[in-house]
């Protein structure tokens, strides 16, 4: 058996730009199971079937798109068939991971939330004024008012806050590319009567709260709470089924129902191109039917 690492022959293999890319997806993939950063080669190199099921489904009950999964479910495989020719895993291994279907997708995927569901969402969230229900409030006003992913917002630091400029510094997003956000009014009052009960100690903007209501700065809240507690306030008032990518797509649909252009949300979505901010955009028929009201060629209509 030869001693060389499959995920390191596979990801050598790749040019430049998808090594770059396969790697920076990969890495999410393991920091989404909650795999240490050491071990996450190894792992990828001898997923059974079962574990490859079960990789999937947290792809997509963390609202990772259709292309996405199957693109990360591509690299395991190929990983896996280098696995199978350095004699780390056997052949059945392959067949069996080369039997899981690709995830059917279309032009559009995923859901955004309405203003009334926002507003009943955040009516909801207001009601609770305990320390993590300030937390809480602070969670969806960012998500909503931003658009971070999750693995961006539990990443935050009270140092990426510029306050003077109101901004939130992203260190590292898709890619591992920085980019600064600009927060809107309403979110700042939350961000600001968060900061009140957390303090100005050094640490995660977003942090544990235990139950007693005391506040750890210096422990990240979990991406998988994050998770759990946008299904929970979500379903409390309806809306069912929903992702926190769905929050995303919300606030995306959002600014271009608001007639700002597609380049600059695409800037502020930290989207390398307006192809994959299109994906997201989740105007409905009516919307259609309005701007085909007021289109109007006068010299032609006379």
């Amino acid at each position: 058996m030869s001693t060389a690492c499959p995920y390191t022959l596979y990801i050598s293999r790749l040019s430049p730009n998808s090594r770059r890319s396969i790697s920076s997806q990969l890495n999410s993939l393991g920091k989404l199971m909650g795999w240490d950063e050491a071990e996450r080669a190894q792992r990828f190199a001898q997923l059974d079937y079962q574990q490859a099921m079960v990789l999937r489904q947290q792809m997509q009950a963390a609202g990772w798109s259709a292309r996405s999964i199957n693109r990360a479910m591509i690299a395991i495989r190929g990983i896996v068939k280098v696995a199978v020719l350095t004699g780390h895993v056997t052949q059945q291994t392959l067949a069996q991971l080369e039997a899981i279907q690709q995830i059917k997708h279309g032009e559009h995927q995923g859901t955004a939330l309405s203003t009334k569901q926002v507003e009943q969402l955040f009516y909801q969230l207001r009601a609770d004024l305990s320390p993590i229900g300030y937390r809480n409030l602070l969670v969806f006003a960012l998500l909503l008012g931003t658009g971070l992913r999750r693995s961006e917002l539990v990443a935050l630091t009270l140092k990426d806050y510029d306050k003077p400029n109101k901004t939130l510094l992203v260190r590292h997003g898709k890619g591992n590319k920085s980019r600064v956000v600009y927060l809107p009014e309403w979110s700042l009052e939350y961000l600001q009567a968060w900061l009140k009960i957390r303090g100005n100690g050094e640490g995660y903007l977003l942090c544990s709260v235990y139950s007693s209501g005391k506040v750890k700065p210096t422990e990240a809240m979990n991406a998988s709470t994050v998770y759990r507690l946008i299904r929970q306030k979500l379903e409390a008032v309806g809306v069912a089924n929903v992702s926190p990518h769905d929050l995303r797509r919300t606030f995306i649909t959002r600014l271009l129902s608001q007639n700002v252009d597609i380049n600059t949300v695409r800037q502020m979505a930290g989207h390398a191109s307006i192809s994959t901010t299109t994906i997201y955009d989740k105007r409905d028929h009516e919307f259609m039917q309005q701007a085909a009201a007021i289109l109007n060629y006068r010299s032609h209509n006379r």
